[in-house]
């Protein structure tokens, strides 16, 4: 794909861009979630370079290939994924460790907290839920059925039960 989109459908191009490229840009959100926003551009570049050259599109802008794509601009994925963590930490436990910091953590200075700047960035959306009683999802696992080692999905005799 290095020389433009030659040989490949567009769809599968952003499948691919999906599944190859934006995983590495969100990993560790909670790490580089206070990057400034002079380091949120270069990400944004980073994705609409790749984004181009998917599409095969030289001279247009990067909102046209976002909107062409469906692919959110890279500030609007940072809160997206802020928020995911902010639900993904508050609907655990409360002995869970990450949540008892969560409530307690404060910045000291111009030090760096990543727990912090979740919470600033998910600020809206607690607002939003306030009052609401969030729930881990269970994975409801059939009595017929048994989970090995491996990830595998056995389905057990009804005389073994």
């Amino acid at each position: 794909m290095t020389n433009g989109r030659k040989g490949i459908l567009i769809r599968i191009g952003i499948d691919l861009y999906k599944a190859l490229v934006r995983p590495h840009l969100e990993y560790a959100v909670p790490v580089w979630a206070s990057i400034t926003d002079k380091q949120v551009d270069k990400l944004q570049s980073v994705q609409v370079q790749c984004l181009k050259t998917v599409v095969g599109a030289k001279a247009h802008s990067s909102s046209a290939v976002e909107v062409i794509t469906g692919i959110l601009p890279f500030h609007f994925c940072r809160r997206e994924l802020c928020c995911r963590e902010y639900v993904r930490i508050i609907t655990q436990d409360n002995s869970q460790e990450l949540k008892q910091l969560l409530h307690s953590t404060v910045r000291a200075g111009l030090r760096f907290c990543p727990l912090e700047c979740i919470g600033i960035v998910s600020r809206q959306l607690d607002r939003a839920i306030a009052g609401c009683q969030l729930i881990k999802p269970e994975c409801l696992i059939p009595e017929n059925c048994m989970v090995t080692n491996s990830l595998k999905l056995t389905i057990l005799p009804s005389s073994t039960l």
